[in-house]
């Protein structure tokens, strides 16, 4: 399956990718910067931020625009969505994300709030605020990053589990009653990726397992590129991700098919002195 021919325009002019300073959200910048699309590029941390959008700009033409914004502050999220009512918007990524592992009871209730606060709150907000204008235009298209755990709770990503069935389902949402008015909207849901976070998250001295092996996110771009418009779920990623989406997943009980994850995650973080401190 290949990038339609005229993605830049369908979806543009504009885009506005959240998460934007590294790991996948740097790889969405990259692969529409380099198709001519002007970005608003919006993460928490700033430096990395600039850094990422001075590359882009020494690349190419495309104007780039950075808001440095706390996605886990729903008035910073609203202030966001109205420093870009000058732009068309055409094309809405909901990247940004925390994912915290960690065992429950050691995972402070605060950065739990953060991670709904950003996996959804401000998913829901840029949403609300950017698809009224595509509504009006009759087209437009919104990827929102959900992930291969969405398929089923896990030891030692129990919220970040939940946020990401959340984001799977709100997708499905905005497809069901958008896509009559010409909106796109796709969920992703990669397996492993080599994210700073994801490394961030081993335990310390230790490789991932052999069934946890991250892809590069910009395979997980490319899939997610490809499938808006054509596919509801996006699926990129290893045996396990693919396995959660199977046939069999639907046919298992699902105690069983929650158990098949969880021992997966398990064995990743139950090594060594297990995940860092969140």
């Amino acid at each position: 399956m290949t990038l339609r021919t005229d993605f830049a325009q369908h979806y543009g002019p504009w885009a506005l990718v959240t998460g934007a300073a590294q790991g996948i959200g740097a790889a969405y910048a990259q692969r529409l910067h380099s198709m001519g699309m002007p970005l608003v590029l919006v993460d928490v941390l700033a430096e990395q931020l600039e850094t990422t959008a001075q590359q882009l700009r020494s690349s190419g033409s495309a104007e780039v625009r950075t808001l440095v914004t706390d996605l886990s502050d729903a008035a910073q999220v609203h202030d966001a969505v109205a420093a870009v009512a000058d732009l068309e918007i055409g094309l809405l990524v909901a990247n940004a994300g925390i994912g915290l592992v960690g065992r429950w009871l050691d995972v402070p209730i605060e950065r739990k709030q953060a991670q709904i606060a950003i996996n959804c709150t401000s998913v829901v907000i840029l949403a609300d605020g950017l698809t009224r204008k595509m509504v009006e235009r009759k087209r437009g298209g919104v990827i929102i990053m959900s992930s291969g755990s969405a398929d089923a709770g896990s030891s030692y990503i129990a919220t970040y589990a939940a946020t990401k069935a959340f984001d799977r389902v709100f997708a499905e949402g905005l497809w069901a009653e958008l896509s009559p008015h010409g909106i796109d909207v796709t969920a992703v849901m990669p397996g492993a990726t080599a994210t700073p976070g994801f490394a961030a998250a081993l335990p310390a001295g230790l490789q991932p397992t052999k069934v946890m092996q991250p892809g590069a996110p910009s395979g997980v771009v490319d899939a997610a590129l490809n499938g808006l418009g054509r596919k509801l779920n996006v699926r990129p990623g290893g045996v396990l991700v693919r396995l959660m989406g199977s046939a069999m997943s639907r046919v298992l009980p699902r105690k069983v098919m929650i158990g098949l994850g969880d021992k997966a995650v398990r064995g990743m973080y139950e090594r060594g002195a297990g995940p860092p401190p969140s």
